[in-house]
Order: structure tokens, then sequence, then C-alpha cells
């Protein structure tokens, strides 16, 4: 820039000792901007007519010009000169390895990405886990509590991990958690050390409000439990009944309250209690003694799988059994035209017309809605999938 020219000039002419004033040469004669210009010549001006045999202190006003030029001159002092040529040589070092800026740039942003998420999940497990949510899905460990304890949005795929599992063997290798496949291709985190050193000093995150409102406006999915026959037997006594939808901490804070009024923790070893009649029929366990999580994972399973869809400024929907995912369906039409469907999406509260619209948009095709088997699609010409799953993830937040 014309700014950082100036300042190099400058720098280079103290460093050479030079004194005075001095002129910085942007254009010269017959130069390629000339070329641009209408091509004019170079006006002529005639030479002053001085006498060279006369003494200089002779010649008019030329002495007197000299020195009011050199008093009103501003000479910079010694220390001026070195921090000028220290600057100089700082962004001249900067502008000649810019590939080497870049890198570092690169290097850094890197670290601070992998940084941010460590310390995202430090910040989950102190602050946003208790132990009753355990076991819990390592999808939604990742989803529901990492995410919203991470100060700037990071994508696990831009890190040195690129897979949540990596991330998670290195936890479960400094002994922070423990990891475990409860069914293939299903992994969940089982334990976690709330009292390891890496969570030492970790605090929770201080978000704005305006932040806190926008988190309100996304679509949220909980997973719930039903309270069927089997299960209203036992939990009867904490005021619920066939049909209730309860909590994972619901079902755990009851448990936790009847085995402590019923004193059924074993003496001396805190970690295990002993069952009654009652608590065995519930959790279907043989075994007169055993651990805390184990009476909860089981008793958990006597109840019927639901999921709970809370949407903006509208009534939460409850969908009892497997959650249907949003599907993606690409076919070969007359003509060997490419269409995508997307069906299931209605469930989530959204509107196939204004997906339509959306998609649209980004598509830059023709995208309409259909009625399918299973209720309203949205058919998208050409393979939609990849702006599809970026709407959904980043506008509807699903």
């Amino acid at each position: 820039s014309k700014q950082w020219y100036q300042r190099r000039v400058r720098g280079e002419a103290l460093a050479a000792g030079m004194k005075g004033k001095g002129v910085i040469v942007y254009q010269v004669y017959l130069d390629q901007l000339w070329h641009f210009g209408p091509k004019d010549k170079m006006p002529q001006l005639p030479l002053p007519d001085y006498n060279v045999s006369q003494p200089l202190q002779e010649l008019p006003g030329l002495v007197e010009e000299t020195r009011v030029e050199t008093v009103e001159d501003d000479q910079p002092t010694t220390a001026e000169k070195q921090d000028d040529v220290a600057e100089v040589t700082e962004n001249f070092g900067e502008m000649s390895n810019p590939g080497e800026e870049e890198e570092e740039d690169k290097e850094e942003e890197v670290f601070n990405k992998e940084q941010t998420l460590l310390e995202a999940c430090y910040r989950a497990i102190k602050t946003s886990i208790k132990k009753a949510d355990l076991p819990i899905l390592t999808s939604a460990f990742y989803s529901q509590h990492v995410k919203g304890c991470c100060e700037h949005s990071v994508e696990i795929k831009h890190t040195k991990w690129k897979k949540l599992g990596t991330l998670l063997k290195e936890l479960q290798d400094a002994g922070l958690l423990t990891v475990k496949e409860q069914k293939k291709g299903v992994q969940s985190i089982t334990h976690i050390d709330f009292t390891h050193v890496l969570l030492r000093g970790v605090k929770r995150l201080e978000k704005e409000e305006e932040e806190e409102d926008e988190d309100e406006e996304d679509i949220a999915v909980v997973q719930a439990f039903t309270c069927n026959a089997h299960a209203a037997k036992f939990f009867s006594k904490f005021g619920y009944k066939k049909g209730d939808i309860l909590t994972r901490k619901e079902i755990r804070a009851s448990l936790t309250n009847y085995i402590r009024q019923q004193n059924l923790v074993v003496e001396g070893d805190k970690s295990r209690i002993t069952l009654d009649p009652h608590l065995a029929d519930l959790s279907k366990i043989k075994d007169v003694r055993c651990k805390w999580n184990d009476v909860m994972q089981k008793s958990e399973q006597a109840f019927g799988q639901c999921y709970v869809i809370s949407l903006p400024g509208r009534i939460p929907i409850t969908v009892k059994g497997k959650l249907p995912p949003i599907q993606y369906k690409v076919e070969k039409r007359t003509g060997n035209k490419v269409v995508t469907l997307i069906s299931n999406f209605s469930i989530f509260g959204i509107e196939g017309k204004e997906l339509a619209q959306r998609l649209q948009l980004l598509q830059s095709s023709s995208a309409s809605v259909v009625q399918g088997v299973k209720g309203e699609e949205v058919l998208v010409q050409g393979d939609a999938r990849k702006h599809a799953t970026k709407l959904l993830l980043t506008e509807y937040k699903i």
C-alpha cells in the first residue's frame, strides 16, 4: 500500500543517515500510467538565469530560503530513527514471507479449534452432565452438551480427530470417561470421573442473553420413557400412572429416593444396593446385591421408549417407539433425470412448502410438495442431499 511504501522509504533513508527533506517518486514520464492517459508531452520550463561567478551569499533569497527550510524541517531524534527503522524492518519481513505467515496462522487456527473443543468437553462434563444422566449416547453427549458449552463454533471434522469416536478414545485413554458399545454400532458413555484433574478450574460458559434466546428457538429432541402397566406398579408410589411420560432424570431421582428411604444401600460399600422384592420385580435382576448403575439401566428398560420434540411456539410432540429419521431417496425418472425425495420431516414441525422453497433457492432447481405413502414429501430436481443436510443442520438445528 501507499502508506507502507512511504514508511519503508523513510526507514531506508534514516538507516542510510540521510537528513532533510526528500522526494518519493510514484510515477515517471513515459511509464505505464502515462500510456493510459492523454499522453501529454513534458512541459518545457526556462531555466533561471543565475550568474555562476556570483558568490553564493549574494544570490537573492537562496540562502534565506535554505535556512528557513532547515529551521522548519523537523529532524527526528536518534531514538525515533531507530524505532522507524525497526518498524519498517518488521513490516518488510512480514511482506517478504506471506506464505510462512499463512502457514503459521493455519497451525494456530487448528490448535485453537482443538483446544476449544477439548475445553467444551471438559465444561460439558463439569457443568452440564450429572451421574443420573449416565449412560448417555456418544452422539447425544456431543450434540446436546458439548456443542452448547463450546465458546466458538467448531466442527469436529475440521480438527485432527476428524470423528467423535477418536476424540472420545483420547479422553478415555486419559482416564476421564469410559465408552462401551452396548449394541452393534451404538456407543455410550457409561462412566465419568468427575474428580479428574482435567476438570479442575473448569467454569460454566457465560453466554449473552441474546444467544440463549436464539437457542430457545431451535428444535429440541429429548429421549423420554412412557410408563406402562409393569412400570406403573412400582412408580405409582411416586404419583405416576400408566401412560405418563418420564425423563431419565425423573426415573433415577425416584429410584434414588426409594433406595435411600428403604435403607437398601450396602453398609461398607455405597456403590452396591440390596434389592427388595419390589425393586427386583421392576428391574428383573436375579442377584440379591448389584451396583447402582445396573439397577438404573434395567429399570429404564421396564418403560416404553419415546421421544419428545419441542418446537418453538408450539405444543411439544411425543413420538412413541423409535424416532423415524428424515430420509433421502434419489431416483432416476424418465429421460434419465435425477430427482430427490425427502420424507419424515413433518414430525419435526417442518412444513413441506417452506422446505421446498428453501431447497429451491439452494439447489437452483424446481422443488414441489407431493403426497407420499407416509405423508408429505418434497420432490427436488437433481441430487439435493448435500443442500438438504446443510439446511436441516444449520437452519432447523436438527
